[in-house]
């Protein structure tokens, strides 16, 4: 598509509640800071309600960065209504997590489109993830690194779900091939697998997982890192940050990689609010921090080897 420029147009997505508008707003500072001057971004922000005040200042910093960006908000409150009763939720999910099963459906006009958390930060172009050749699959994606760097969740991803470890995408970044999705019928597939088995550890992210198996195209981990620590990773290669799990800078000031957060959130509304957060987050929330992720260790554990493990199950009916 293209626009009152003549530029082709790049479909960003993101899902988004009041809790994470702040961090809408730095990932937009980051994402047309380093975007080429050849496109136009059409950003859409999926959501059942966000607060006028949030609503503003993110149309203030879509106005303020560049006249090759807009932003229109999405409701889909209908949609998630309809599946309300199949949807899990823990720690610190919420129903945003599963918007992104949407996108296909809500923009037919676009052939691909980009689905992005906002709990991220770009340092590179990212006009060059959209233009990836996606021959013929659902997904671009990137590796999860959870998934080889805690052993107990490489054996779920494999024992549980039935996906190699190293197959195991992130669903926070991903390239859509909106016409293949919707050839394969991947929404009713989700919702279906959803209705038959709860998966409790990433929730839809396996079930995205499941459902589009052997369907994915793998992108360089430098497009989604997060700042695990990892021997085989080069920092120059970093061309995404990714603060997910327990490495989020607005909880801690020890975080890798999270100078450059704060330098695009410095250029925001929110810049003393994060900074607030931060510095109030207490002792008590940190220790609470590392229980949730112990108990994720613990739960991946007891649903690989309980009788309700999905492989087993599926094998069993075969």
């Amino acid at each position: 598509m293209t626009n009152i420029f003549n530029k082709k147009e790049i479909p960003l997505v993101f899902a988004v509640d009041d809790n994470y508008a702040p961090f809408l707003c730095v990932a937009l500072r980051s994402i047309m800071e380093n975007a080429s001057v050849d496109y136009y971004y059409k950003v859409y922000v999926l959501n059942t309600v966000i607060c006028p005040e949030n609503k503003k200042k993110i149309i203030s910093i879509a106005e303020e960065l560049s006249d090759d960006l807009s932003v229109e908000y999405v409701d889909v409150a209908d949609r998630m209504d309809k599946i309300k009763d199949k949807t899990a939720l823990r720690d610190y999910y919420t129903n945003t997590t599963y918007f992104r099963i949407f996108i296909p459906a809500l923009f037919p006009q676009y052939e691909k489109v980009v689905y992005l958390d906002s709990d991220l930060i770009f340092l590179d172009d990212v006009s060059k993830l959209y233009n990836v050749d996606l021959k013929g699959n659902i997904f671009a994606a990137i590796h999860e690194e959870a998934m080889s760097e805690f052993d107990v969740l490489g054996v779920y991803s494999e024992q549980f779900l039935g996906v190699d470890r190293m197959r195991y995408f992130n669903a926070g970044i991903l390239v859509i091939n909106t016409e293949e999705y919707k050839k394969a019928d991947i929404e009713n597939k989700f919702i279906n697998l959803m209705s038959e088995h709860k998966f409790r550890v990433a929730q839809d992210q396996d079930y995205l997982n499941v459902v589009c198996k052997d369907k994915v195209i793998y992108l360089d981990v430098g497009w989604n890192k997060t700042p695990i620590p990892t021997k085989e990773f080069e920092d120059d290669d970093v061309k995404v940050i990714h603060y997910k799990l327990n490495f989020k800078p607005w909880h801690y000031d020890d975080v890798r990689y999270q100078e450059p957060f704060w330098e695009y959130a410095a250029k925001t509304p929110y810049y003393d609010e994060l900074i607030k957060m931060r510095d109030s987050y207490t002792k008590e929330e940190k220790d609470r921090d590392d229980l949730a992720f112990s108990n994720l260790l613990k739960m991946a554990s007891e649903d690989t080897s309980s009788e309700r493990n999905y492989l087993k199950n599926v094998k069993k009916t075969c």
